[in-house]
């Protein structure tokens, strides 16, 4: 690349050359002057000078640009296009093993969003430079490949594979634990699992979504395992109550074709779909005389508090919108937003049917509970109005098939 910028010179230099010759032979053979000669001479070189400046400057310019092409201009490591160009000469070279391994900042955005860009950054940064003061010894190379993401091309030598990942992502693990941001890494070893640069790439980019699937999994899990704890310690009724609904809002949901993930979702919303009452006073919960205005003000806002609390922890946030929608009426009367019909969402429409029938059948100190037809009964009398038609047929074919005897005729 060096040669072929300065060939673009060779053209001109001949040419000056060839001038500076025939100058010399003419004023050697008197047919100009001396001054003209001088004169004309120093034209030449300047000329010559100032277009050698020219080839210089432009190349490195090139130069630059081409640096620039392949580096993360935050963190001075090399971007995707250089990780790229060295996984080809990598998988190149028959008999060497090697290492790839995939890390994302889990969270980094959410931190930034929070404290400022220049503070992700610079959480960015410090990232980087534990990773390349962990491979660096190991004669790896680091690389920034995405917004959130890392990656080290790492050498195995006569070590595992599994030894040299567990040596780096460990280095990486151990700073930055109280930011919120998590550490998720996928590893590949090239040749034995990977011999071209896309699969390498691929199966170590799977194998870091499945970390990063069971990170959150597990998060969303001990927080709702925490909320749930709180709500039953200061209401232990509720627990039976919320099995009810949850058993229910699951059936009513694999019936209506609802995704697993969005399953899991509706599930965890409806063990959750009372936490907003921990910031409800007791004296106001506990009253039997009928509410005052701000009294059923403070029940109404439950919704919007149970949001709140349980949008605190990032991996609940799909599950906060379900709780603030989950007293929404199909016909736009409920609160806290006044959605109607489509406008709520699915998972907040089920998991409205769901606790009204569990509502419905449950045994009061002043009342007995409805069976399944009458509660069914006085759901469908306000299908249209506060609940969804459609969710409402799916409780009916819920409880005809419950109704009906294993292996009796359908």
């Amino acid at each position: 690349m060096h040669r072929l910028r300065w060939r673009s010179a060779l053209g001109p230099t001949v040419f000056a050359l060839v001038s500076i010759a025939l100058l010399i032979y003419d004023h050697l053979n008197r047919r100009i002057d001396e001054l003209v000669f001088w004169l004309t001479l120093g034209l030449i070189v300047t000329v010559f000078v100032r277009m050698v400046e020219t080839v210089r400057r432009q190349s490195a310019a090139l130069r630059e640009r081409e640096r620039e092409t392949l580096n993360d201009p935050l963190t001075g490591l090399g971007n995707s296009r250089m990780l790229s160009s060295d996984l080809d000469t990598v998988c190149a070279r028959h008999g060497e093993r090697w290492a790839l391994v995939l890390f994302e900042l889990d969270g980094l955005q959410a931190h930034s969003d929070r404290f400022g860009s220049a503070a992700g950054d610079e959480l960015l940064r410090r990232a980087a430079h534990t990773l390349v003061h962990a491979v660096e010894p190991l004669n790896g190379a680091v690389y920034r490949i995405e917004t959130t993401r890392l990656a080290a091309l790492v050498p195995c030598g006569e070590s595992r594979g599994e030894e040299i990942v567990l040596a780096v992502t460990a280095a990486l693990g151990e700073g930055e634990t109280d930011s919120g941001v998590g550490r998720l890494h996928g590893a590949v070893t090239i040749p034995e699992e990977a011999e071209e640069r896309s699969t390498a790439l691929q199966i170590a980019g799977q194998r870091l979504a499945a970390h990063k699937q069971r990170q959150h999994r597990s998060a969303r899990r001990q927080a709702h395992a925490v909320l749930i704890a709180a709500l039953c310690a200061r209401q232990p009724e509720l627990r039976d109550h919320l099995r009810g609904v949850t058993y229910r809002a699951i059936a009513l949901a694999r019936r209506l074709g609802v995704g697993v993930n969005e399953i899991d979702d509706i599930a965890l919303a409806s063990d959750l779909q009372d936490v907003g009452l921990l910031a409800v006073p007791e004296s106001i919960l506990d009253k039997e005389a009928p509410l005052g205005e701000f009294e059923t003000a403070a029940i109404r806002s439950h919704t919007v508090d149970g949001e709140r609390i349980i949008a605190a922890a990032p991996g609940l946030v799909p599950i906060a919108a379900l709780v603030r929608s989950s007293a929404e009426r199909f016909d736009g009367t409920g609160y806290p937003d006044g959605l109607a019909g489509e406008g709520i969402p699915l998972g907040s429409r089920i998991i409205a049917v769901s606790v009204a029938f569990a509502a419905l059948t449950a045994r009061r100190p002043y009342r007995a509970g409805m069976n399944g037809e009458e509660a069914l009964a006085e759901l469908r009398r306000c299908a249209g109005t506060q609940f969804d038609p459609r969710i409402v047929d799916a409780l009916a074919a819920d409880l005809a098939e419950e109704a009906t005897p294993v292996g009796a005729p359908g």
